[in-house]
This record gives C-alpha cells, structure tokens and sequence, in this order.
C-alpha cells in the first residue's frame, strides 16, 4: 500500500495539472462569426513597430479580404483585379496557412482581425525580427464607426518617417550605409546621343507574378551612348547619393585581378566624362527623402549610333 500511494498521489498530480493547463488555454481562433465581413488591411509592420527595414525593404498594406467559411478565404488580386479563393489549413493552436503563407492568427472580431507573417521551414518554425504584423479592419468599422478612409489608415507613420530621415543621413555620412530607395533613381537624358531604359522585373513562369519589389530593391538600368570614343560595354554598381551624384562601387562580375585597376579607371572615366555632364540624376527617395541608394548599370557606348 505504501509503495502504490506515491504513484497515484503523482498521477492525481499530473492529471490536475493537465486539466488546469486545459481550463486556462486559450480556444483555437475561428472565422465563423466573421464570416462575409469585408475587410481591408491597413497597416503592415515588423516586430519593431516599423514599416520599413533597414535594407530599404517597405511593408506596404494592401490585403482586401472576406472569408466564406471557417475554412475558406476571397483575397483580391491587384494584379488580377478579382477576389481570388484560398482554402484554410489548420495546423494546430493559433497556426493557418493559406494563399502560400503561414500566419498567426493574433486576433478576430467582426472590426478587425490580427495576423502574424511567419516562415516555416520543414517542421520548424522562424519567428523573430523579421516576423510581419498584418492588421486588417472591417470596411464597415472603417467607415461608420472611425469614420475614414483606407487609403488614410494605410499612409506610414511618424515613427517611419523618423527611421527613414534618420538611415538618410546616415547614409549620406556612410556610403556604406546606402539603402534601397522606393522611388527609386531617374536617369534624364540632356543630349539625344544617350538614352536611358529602366529594366523591369519579368512575371514569375512558375506562379504568373511579378516581384513588384525587385524593382526598388535592386533597380537596374541599361544606357546607351552614341558616338563614344570606342565601342564598350561595361556593367556596374554605382551609389547615387542625395544630390544625385554617381559614384562607382563595384564591377558586378568578376575580372581577372591584373585588369580591375585599368577596368576600374575606365569605368570611373565614363561616368565622370558621359554620365556626369549628359545626364540628369534625380536621386532616389523614401518617403519624401532623398538618400544614397546603389544602383547596377548596363553602359553601352558605341562609335556609331545603336
């Protein structure tokens, strides 16, 4: 009797812990009490509190959604201009996966609902810094209740602004320090014998997208020059800084290391000699302030026009 008392006193234990651990858990998020409710997204963040990273990288609201089941999802397409459907995976607590991500589902209530962006590698989960808060409200709570718009909820913040003046100068203090810029460099030609084009992302074959954010991110542009003093193609990365001045960084291939001193010169020289005085640089900017950014050029010069 003696040796059975301890067991069962520790079982007792155990199953009193599970039926409190039980009692106090939180029960799974579900979507039927908001079923059909239209809402719109109107502020996207990282686990800082910010929309932009330090890259450059802006979190941009744009998720206008309505769910038509506990397990079924309308999301709109801006590039196919319709609500597309997206089933609903339950994995277990607060963790769904649908249109292709894993989220967290922080918070849902006929005015608004709280996700968490979260990556899932395998059977592991990533949450970190780079965790993404996703905050939609009703379009009903929008209008009726705090009586705005979206297009108002969705503008950045002063704590963005702040960050983003803040990298700006520092970025002008510290090439090194370059960011992506959102609008980002414009080349304007001066002269008709050189001619600038912006290459733009292709669509994705695999999933009929388009990275809209390679576009900023790592802006790419090819210039043309007629009537150079020799034929030449030279392919670079370049920082622009505030005022619009190009200062060359890096070749973005490899060179043989007897060639870089003499290549480097020359391409020094073409910026200095062609880009400098035929063309005007509108700096990038984020947010209404123009800062460094890095940007890669295809530069083709040719004794004849192309």
């Amino acid at each position: 009797m003696k040796t059975i008392f301890p067991g069962l006193l520790l079982l007792l234990c155990c199953s009193s812990c599970y039926y409190i651990a039980s009692v106090n858990k939180e029960p799974d998020p579900s979507f039927e009490n908001v079923i059909q409710i239209r809402y719109s997204e109107v502020r996207r963040e990282f686990a800082s509190g910010l929309s932009v990273d330090r890259n450059g990288f802006q979190l941009e609201p744009e998720w206008h959604i309505y769910f038509t089941g506990n397990d079924s999802v309308m999301i709109f397409s801006s590039e196919k201009q319709k609500f597309m459907p997206y089933r609903i995976f339950h994995s277990h607590d607060d963790l769904f996966q649908f249109a292709r991500k894993w989220y967290r589902v922080k918070h849902v209530s006929p005015d608004s609902i709280v996700l968490k962006a979260i990556e899932v590698y395998g059977r592991q989960i990533s949450e970190g810094d780079s965790d993404v808060y996703m905050t939609l409200y009703a379009d009903d709570y929008i209008r009726n209740k705090i009586k705005t718009t979206v297009e108002l909820l969705r503008r950045p913040d002063s704590m963005d602004s702040l960050y983003v003046k803040y990298r700006a100068i520092q970025a002008g203090t510290h090439p090194d320090s370059a960011f992506s810029a959102r609008n980002p460099v414009s080349f304007i030609s001066k002269s008709s014998i050189i001619r600038t084009v912006k290459i733009e992302p292709h669509g994705d074959p695999n999933l009929g997208e388009i990275d809209r954010f390679e576009s900023y991110l790592n802006p790419e542009y090819k210039i043309y020059i007629d009537k150079a003093y020799r034929d030449f193609t030279y392919s670079f990365y370049a920082i622009v800084d505030h005022q619009g001045k190009i200062t060359f960084k890096r070749f973005n291939a490899r060179h043989m290391p007897e060639f870089i001193e003499t290549k480097t010169r020359v391409a020094k020289g073409i910026i200095d000699v062609y880009l400098k005085n035929l063309l005007y640089v509108k700096p990038g900017s984020t947010l209404g302030y123009p800062h460094s950014s890095v940007v890669l050029l295809h530069v083709i010069g040719r004794t004849n026009k192309l």
